[in-house]
């Protein structure tokens, strides 16, 4: 059990398995294939003679990926810039006011909440996707794991009420629902995005991808005035 190619298999099918549960129940909330992922990671773990320390060294293979991943994302960018030139206005300003609000709502909480200021450091990167977010808590001396379970908590949770609220709050055009979704719930919410619409995906994916590249520039240097 304790060698980096079970890890990687047991990581794997777990999240595959929890992706095949999450289409078959209708893409429920509790089926999302993170949380079915992690509780059957967390059970193999529990339940064997393989120790957190053994999976955590051995899943660091995992995280070297993230990298590359961060890169990957100029990809759909660069597919995705004439949307940018068609409405460049309203795309920028929507992407400049979500990507301070998501920053600032964040730390807001945590810190109503009595966290101290390493918490603060990673709650604040709330709104990149999963890869940048932990280059980000590393390079400000946040807490790593705490970062982590931040995104993906915002990420699944966003990716399932955003498009209710939107619908609720009067927002049909699929674009503008899209775009929020890419911002405030990065890879979960563009997911979700395509599985209700390709257009929808599209600007879910624009918005994550910008926001990362915007918050990654600017975080670093603007997060030492807010915490």
């Amino acid at each position: 059990m304790s060698n980096p190619v079970t890890v990687l298999l047991l990581t794997l099918g777990a999240y595959l398995t929890g992706e095949r549960l999450f289409i078959r129940s209708g893409r429920k909330g509790w089926f999302h294939p993170v949380i079915v992922g992690s509780l059957l990671v967390f059970l193999v773990i529990h339940f064997s003679s393989m120790s957190i320390e053994t999976y955590t060294e051995h899943s660091s293979i995992l995280k070297t990926l993230l990298a590359p991943f961060t890169v990957a994302l100029a990809i759909p960018l660069s597919q995705q810039l004439h949307h940018v030139r068609r409405h460049a206005g309203p795309i920028l300003s929507t992407l400049l006011l979500g990507a301070v609000l998501v920053v600032l709502l964040g730390l807001g909480f945590a810190w109503v909440s009595g966290a101290e200021n390493d918490v603060l450091l990673s709650v604040s990167t709330k709104g990149v996707t999963t890869a940048v977010a932990l280059a980000l808590s590393e390079k400000m001396g946040g807490i790593v794991p705490v970062a982590v379970a931040v995104v993906c908590i915002s990420g699944i949770y966003g990716g399932l009420v955003g498009p209710w609220i939107c619908r609720r709050t009067g927002v049909h055009d699929l674009r503008a629902t899209g775009f929020a979704l890419g911002i405030n719930a990065h890879a979960g919410g563009t997911a979700m995005a395509f599985g209700i619409n390709p257009t929808m995906g599209v600007y879910s994916s624009l918005a994550m991808c910008l926001n990362a590249i915007l918050t990654a520039m600017v975080l670093p240097f603007v997060i030492t005035w807010l915490v």
